[in-house]
């Protein structure tokens, strides 16, 4: 036999199927606990190993004015802020944060530069009950929010001053607001005052609503160093404290490894391939730590990839689906409805019917 001619291709055995993306093979996990329990904090920074939380509250006034630092293993207190602030918006990095509004109906906004607070420009519409913010401390992103009213006002910080720009598509308070730039930012569920699903991201401009989360909720944390193509959603109230965590990869939300503990009013923060959840209540307050992380050597599958998964002794393949669209041609002589057709879409053929 001639076995130069002979084509093939290889195929896998493994146990479990590869992933589309590899967020999804990510789990939680313990980290350090905070020094001061509490919810509804502030919290921002890029990974398990740099975040800053701050705000929040135990219970009744003045809440709370700590602020601490996480390396990855253990937090540290730093200094206060001039402010107590519940359900305040929270963004940019560990040295040049900034902490806007919060309860009761606070117009007030902190500038954070490493070392300690000071104060910064008043927000237009005082409010609370969000999680989260977007952007950075000299161009940064609020929208939504409670102050006896439920909100759609967006503003946008420059380092000085807010602006009102468009507002949100539908009026909401604690949702899950992030995003690292500002003009790529999502915010996903919260309150109507029922817990909605929807999602909105904003492209600098205006808000256009998007794909819904699976699991209706609020006062979720989030991966708010992400973007609005590549963010995690977990906790929250749905409608009590849940523990799903939700991937967004721009079109779709995929379910992954749950929290250990349900929790809500968590601060979140990172990306989606390291991220942590802070405190928040079950409905006690908690000091809690966990970290989302992906281990190294997660399975992603390739376009033309075959494999045989040996736990369900099932043959299968991964291949994206097609992208045609339709396009405008030629106009019919005559208009006509029922008729056959033939032929291909360079060689057609329009047969009888009757006319319009």
């Amino acid at each position: 036999a001639d076995y130069s001619t002979i084509k093939g291709f290889t195929i896998q055995s493994l146990a479990s199927d590869p992933l589309e993306n590899a967020v999804l093979g990510g789990t939680w996990a313990s980290g350090g606990n905070l020094a001061t329990g509490r919810s509804g904090a502030g919290c921002v920074g890029a990974s398990v190993s740099s975040s800053l939380l701050f705000g929040g509250t135990p219970g009744a006034a003045p809440y709370h004015v700590a602020t601490e630092l996480y390396n990855g293993t253990s937090w540290t207190e730093l200094a206060d802020s001039t402010d107590s602030h519940k359900y305040c918006f929270g963004l940019g990095t560990v040295t040049a944060a900034l902490m806007a509004g919060g309860h009761p109906n606070f117009t007030s906004s902190e500038e954070w530069d490493g070392t300690s607070w000071t104060e910064g420009g008043a927000l237009n519409t005082g409010r609370f009950s969000m999680t989260g913010g977007a952007g950075t401390q000299t161009a940064g992103l609020v929208a939504g929010g409670d102050n006896g009213s439920i909100y759609d006002v967006t503003e946008t910080y420059n380092g000085s001053t807010w602006t009102e720009v468009n507002d949100l598509n539908t009026a909401r308070k604690y949702a899950t607001l992030g995003g690292a730039s500002a003009p790529a930012c999502i915010l996903v569920g919260g309150q109507t005052p029922s817990k909605v699903a929807n999602v909105e991201t904003y492209d600098g401009t205006s808000w256009t609503e998007t794909t819904d989360v699976n699991t209706a909720r609020s006062e979720s944390g989030g991966s708010i160093a992400g973007s609005s193509t590549d963010f995690l959603v977990f906790g929250g109230n749905a409608p009590s404290a849940t523990d799903t965590t939700e991937f967004f990869n721009g079109t779709t939300w995929t379910e992954t490894g749950d929290l250990a503990t349900a929790r809500s009013g968590d601060g979140g923060s990172g990306v989606t391939t390291s991220a942590i959840a802070a405190g928040g209540s079950v409905p006690a307050s908690l000091n809690a730590t966990e970290e989302f992380t992906v281990p190294s050597g997660v399975s992603i599958a390739q376009e033309g990839q075959v494999w045989y998964n040996t736990t369900s002794t099932t043959l299968k393949g991964y291949g994206q689906q097609g992208t045609g669209a339709w396009a405008a041609g030629g106009t019919l002589t005559l208009g006509r409805n029922g008729m056959g057709s033939a032929g291909t879409s360079t060689a057609g053929l329009a047969i009888a019917g009757s006319i319009v």
